[in-house]
């Protein structure tokens, strides 16, 4: 698990429409692995856009991520796209059966056939392409732009391309076309290119005085109009010779922009808003999605309708134009800190905002549960089916009696961000959390008594053999260990800088922990003694879990999974479908693997992951006088959430 306390990655634009142009893409599209929240998937989508029907259409995004829908956005099928492993940035749709997609990687593809082949168009560049768009009346002209100042062109329906010098090295973000001469690309650096003759020469214009520009629009073959960051709207009247600035009282920075119309369009910004125009852009009005989504991508194919596509594989749909939006995609997107399965087809889930989420099929749906709380929570614990807690910010501690169907609050004593939670008995449990925090309850978690750390980091992750001996890992290469119940700690120690995250013990003896840079660590003496061991990755690791002596799975940053069965002398990365930050695993042999994690990512394993018998870790031991544990049972929450504050869902309009 991570705490949720610390600062989270921060949403970057940049990232999504120049395409990490950094050289390094993980594998993301190995098989076996289905996602289960959100769905169709929640990876981010960077670009949508529909044929003239509004009933075919296409969105792309990170991941080698391709959807398809043919009912107007209601159900959407992921496409596969053959030897390929790159993020997508741009869709266009020519008709019912033709489309094409570019991105990383000097990536072009073509479908002639509705999407059921995909074949990918060489070119004779290395650049990432951001952009792609065809002229409305003239289908054979279209225009790419990419990094570096690329900007390629076609004639022939986009079956080759060739270079077109630009005047610019900056990295261009979008292209709009008006017609076989007309043509508009921004970018990096506040760089706006026009061109009145086909892209044989290029005016470059710094309309919105060095702040990116992020997309721009066609009103008619001389009325052009521009966005940006920091509220930079722009205006021409001349096709691009002179630009006027429009103030929308705001400085917000602008990620998309559409026109339905010379009159209508609709723009969005970085704190969730859409924006409208009813003048060509002369005047813009802000108005309110639920949840404040960032809206990446905008579509309107006629005044009414429209889409727009976003972060955690958001898609909506707009009936009349862009007052309302509703959901396509299903499922939450609030992020996942921890993840508990009690068997097979029983587990629980708690996240950010108070987020707790109940399933009783192996995770194909997932239940809301009221926990009465908007505190994250950011780590639970079941003694049985029946008992179980969950902490999170400003010491907030929930208890629950009935599988987690209903929760009530404990009373910590404290208002720092807990970060783990661990019991070795339905009365005695631990929790750990910020500058220091260590808790103890001898009474099933209604009451805590703080314990004396020693040592002001974060401590992220404990674990307790019986009620005596424990270890906790933390910030700085921490670990805490105690056996006479928590009353003193010794500080192990073992020359890491880097922040521990996440332990997990097979027995008695051997273990794992894991943290910041791939660090990874393995003692084999109940915690006494650690090794730090060579690890395959440098990103991030937020989880591990064993599920052997020397075997365990540990997940983290860019969708990282990796395996080892001889103890950490070597790691495997195993293939996924996801760029996201996973923060939990829970691995219960075969293919019962489910990881989760940031923007709600919750994704399940259709194939085994290891051929191999896998023994589940050993649980708290049962001390004499504890009561029998209770098996897991199907629950229902008992506060049914009717509406739980996201947009609201989409439902197919009748055919007259």
């Amino acid at each position: 698990m991570i705490q949720s306390g610390k600062q989270k990655l921060l949403f970057s634009f940049i990232a999504l429409l120049v395409l990490s142009c950094g050289n390094s893409f993980a594998q993301r599209t190995g098989p076996g692995w289905v996602w289960q929240n959100p769905t169709p998937q929640g990876n981010p989508l960077y670009s949508i856009h529909f044929a003239a029907d509004k009933e075919i259409g296409y969105a792309v995004g990170s991941d080698n991520t391709v959807l398809r829908t043919v009912d107007g956005g209601f159900r959407w099928v992921r496409q596969n796209i053959p030897f390929s492993d790159v993020p997508f940035s741009s869709v266009f749709v020519k008709d019912k059966n033709i489309a094409y997609i570019v991105g990383a990687r000097a990536s072009i593809f073509m479908t002639d056939d509705g999407g059921k082949e995909w074949k990918r168009i060489a070119v004779d560049v290395k650049d990432h392409f951001s952009s792609i768009k065809f002229a409305p009346a003239q289908p054979n002209v279209g225009w790419i732009t990419g990094t570096y100042g690329r900007i390629m062109k076609t004639l022939d329906g986009g079956m080759t391309w060739n270079a077109q010098a630009t005047g610019t090295s900056e990295q261009l973000l979008n292209v709009d076309i008006r017609d076989e001469l007309h043509a508009v690309a921004v970018g990096l650096g506040g760089v706006v290119l026009t061109t009145i003759d086909g892209g044989e020469s290029w005016k470059l214009s710094n309309t919105c005085s060095g702040a990116i520009v992020s997309d721009a629009a066609y009103i008619s073959t001389r009325q052009i109009v521009a966005a940006g960051f920091d509220g930079c709207v722009a205006i021409s009247q001349d096709s691009g010779e002179t630009w006027t600035r429009i103030n929308i009282f705001s400085r917000a920075d602008l990620l998309s922009l559409a026109f339905a119309d010379e009159s209508n369009g609709s723009m969005t910004d970085s704190n969730g808003m859409v924006w409208l125009t009813g003048d060509g852009g002369s005047t813009w009005l802000p108005f309110n999605v639920r949840t404040n989504p960032r809206l990446v991508s905008v579509y309107f194919a006629d005044r009414f309708t429209g889409w727009a596509v976003g972060e955690n594989g958001l898609i909506v749909r707009s009936d009349d134009g862009g007052f309302s939006w509703q959901r396509l995609s299903e499922g939450g997107r609030e992020d996942i800190n921890d993840l508990v399965f009690l068997n097979d087809e029983i587990g629980l889930a708690v996240g950010s905002r108070g987020r707790i989420w109940l399933t009783n099929d192996a995770g194909r749906a997932w239940v809301p549960v009221f926990s009465g709380t908007l505190s994250n929570l950011n780590s639970a614990f079941f003694f049985d089916g029946d008992r179980g807690w969950a902490v999170g910010d400003s010491g907030t501690i929930l208890r629950t009696i009935n599988g987690g169907a209903s929760w009530g609050k404990g009373i910590s004593g404290s208002t720092e961000d807990l970060i783990s939670v661990n019991f070795v008995s339905d009365k005695i449990g631990f929790a750990v959390g910020a500058s220091g925090t260590i808790l103890r309850t001898e009474s099933a978690g209604a009451y805590w008594q703080p314990l004396e750390s020693g040592t002001n980091f974060w401590l992220e992750d404990v674990k307790f053999f019986d009620d005596k001996t424990g270890v906790v890992v933390g910030d700085r290469g921490t670990i805490l260990r105690t056996t006479d119940g928590g009353s003193s700690w010794t500080k192990i120690k073992t020359n890491l800088k880097e922040n521990l995250y996440s332990l997990a013990f097979y027995d008695e003896k051997n273990g794992f922990a894991v943290g910041s840079s791939g660090v990874t660590l393995r003692t084999s003496d109940g915690g006494m003694t650690w090794q730090d061991q060579e690890s395959v990755s440098r990103f991030n690791l937020f989880a591990v879990q064993a599920f052997g002596p020397a075997a365990a799975i540990a997940v983290g940053e860019l969708g990282t999974i990796l395996i080892t069965e001889d103890a950490g002398k070597t790691w495997a990365v195993q293939p996924s479908i996801t760029s996201k930050v996973l923060q939990a695993i829970v691995y219960r042999g075969g293919s019962k693997v489910w990881v989760a994690g940031r923007g709600g990512t919750m994704i399940k394993r259709t194939e085994s992951l290891s051929p191999r018998t896998v023994s589940l870790p050993k649980g708290p031991p049962i001390l004499k006088s504890a009561p029998p544990r209770a098996k897991p049972k199907p629950r229902t929450p008992l506060v049914t959430i009717t509406d739980d504050g996201d947009i609201p869902f989409a439902t197919p309009r009748k055919k007259p």
